[in-house]
């Protein structure tokens, strides 16, 4: 992992030829919603909670991404990327006056919450060093606050000896372009701006602060939350993370669940990574009846999507019952990184902890259980007064697939994991020509990633070969051999019974990677 930045934002670097895939390893778990501030569509790396009330939180005010953020480290994960939505583009701006206007800064990120100040002098602005435009030249700082008139500075950047002018190296506008803060909005003006003085005082130094453009910034919609894939916004920002294992995909108003539209999109994102999209059930469920009828209207399928039913609810400072995002608690009990302790340790039904003032919305009988089941929703058991119990082990699929045990979400979980180990591992494979030395390459690059499962057991079977197989020959790339970044193979791997295998083809194709299902088969695969 490559950090890029202070702000957090990072990458993850590829593979490369003969280089093994890792087995061990938390994958990223990702969040996309609404926040307070902060950065918009980017995807931000977050390792303990108290990092994202400093980048995307405001103190004492509830935020359905941060309390599902909290519960997912306080039930131990540790791998998170957080990318903020929003439904304003509204920017606060710092006017700084001058003897010829004024010099106006704009805040990178959008919101009314989004609190900044500026502070400038002209301390060490001298002609002795030979600059001739000195009267033009200036020194800024800009902080970032927790609050309006905080005390609290989450992040200051100093510049000295920046312009007005243009056609300087040291212009001003040149120089925020670096700026995590603010940038410049519109030409400045001719004349330097005025020190900031405090009121009263001759010489003390002083701040000036943001100004809001806007009271109100409306609740993003789903059209948000999926974003453009030509400007990476949204769930695209997402597309550079490396082996993103689960995407919880919170909705943009506390009122309103994940609309229909953001739901398939957000679903056939996860196809094409291979990872698992985990929900908040709709606030329209109060009963088992309510989550039935409306499964069945509904429609959706999903072998990647998991939900359940009731909600929770929790407390704010007022002690007013609100919304609460369970997606964060969830995604740490799944996180696939436990599955490498072996399949028969795997307990997707194992207890949450929720912190704070917490509870069920509604109670569901033990009878109920299997009928939400069916409907491919889990159910949620309060066991105390902090831990609650996620029951059922359901994706949506709801028997969808050529793989009826779809359904199963440790099944599922398990297959994502691989087939997304692969994808990421074997990329490299772009940047090659087909051949046989390389299709030899891939094939023990891979079989020996499936190797080391079976010896941990997360393999069904004895002996090795009962348990995986990989082609990758000359039938295999057909029409592929001697181009460049293209190469196609078969994988199968046991995971219930020894010799019967699930087997997908995976083709890459300069970049892109497609992975096809092809069901489940016995050996005679293997002879082709």
């Amino acid at each position: 992992m490559t950090d890029t930045s202070n702000s957090g934002i990072y990458v993850v670097e590829g593979l490369t030829r003969g280089q093994a895939i890792p087995v061990d390893g938390e994958s990223v778990t990702a969040f996309v919603g609404p926040a307070p501030r902060g950065p918009v569509d980017h995807a931000v790396r977050i390792t303990h909670p108290g990092e994202f009330q400093r980048i995307f939180g405001i103190p004492e005010c509830h935020c359905r991404m941060e309390f599902a953020v909290r519960q997912f480290f306080a039930n131990g994960g540790s791998n998170a990327v957080v990318v903020r939505v929003s439904g304003s583009t509204a920017r606060n701006q710092i006017r700084l006056p001058s003897a010829a206007g004024a010099l106006v800064l704009e805040a990178r990120n959008p919101g009314p919450l989004e609190s900044l100040r500026a502070s400038v002098d002209y301390d060490g602005i001298s002609s002795d060093d030979g600059v001739q435009d000195t009267d033009k030249r200036f020194n800024i700082t800009l902080q970032r606050l927790r609050t309006p008139g905080s005390a609290w500075i989450d992040a200051q950047e100093q510049y000295r000896n920046v312009t007005v002018d243009p056609g300087s190296r040291d212009y001003i506008g040149y120089v925020l372009s670096q700026s995590e803060l603010a940038s410049l909005a519109g030409n400045p003006p001719l004349s330097r701006p005025w020190p900031t003085i405090k009121p009263g005082s001759m010489r003390e130094a002083s701040y000036t602060d943001s100004i809001p453009v806007t009271i109100d910034s409306p609740p993003p919609v789903d059209y948000d939350l999926i974003g453009s894939t030509r400007d990476g916004t949204g769930l695209s920002a997402l597309d550079n993370i490396v082996d993103i294992g689960q995407i919880c995909l919170i909705s943009g108003s506390a009122d309103a669940a994940v609309g229909p539209v953001a739901m398939l999109a957000a679903d056939r994102f996860c196809r094409d990574h291979q990872a698992l999209l985990i929900v908040d059930p709709p606030n329209r469920w109060q009963t088992v009846d309510d989550v039935l009828n409306d499964q069945e209207r509904s429609g959706f399928s999903s072998p990647n999507a998991v939900t359940w039913f009731p909600s929770v609810r929790t407390r704010n400072a007022q002690n007013e019952s609100i919304a609460a995002s369970m997606v964060g608690a969830v995604a740490a009990v799944l996180s696939p990184v436990r599955q490498l302790k072996g399949i028969l340790d795997f307990k997707p039904g194992g207890p949450v902890m929720v912190r704070g003032k917490s509870y069920l919305a509604a109670k569901v009988d033990p009878a109920d259980v299997r009928r939400l089941a069916r409907a491919g929703v889990n159910t949620l058991v309060q066991r105390s007064p902090l831990h609650i119990q996620l029951l059922g082990d359901i994706t949506q699929a709801r028997h969808t697939g050529l793989a009826g045990q779809w359904n199963e979400l440790q099944l599922r979980q398990q297959v994502l994991f691989i087939l997304r180990r692969i994808r990421y591992g074997t990329s490299w494979t772009s940047f090659h020509q087909s051949t046989p030395e390389l299709w030899q390459d891939l094939r023990k690059q891979v079989a020996d990633f499936l190797t080391e499962l079976h010896a941990r057991s997360l393999l069904a079977g004895e002996y090795a070969e009962k348990s995986f197989f990989v082609r990758c020959d000359a039938d295999t790339n057909v029409g592929m051999a001697g181009h460049d970044g293209e190469i196609a193979f078969i994988v199968g791997f046991a995971l219930r019974r020894p010799d019967e295998f699930l087997a997908f083809r995976i083709q890459c194709i300069r970049g892109t990677c497609r992975i096809t299902q092809l069901g489940w088969q016995s050996s005679i695969a293997r002879a082709g």
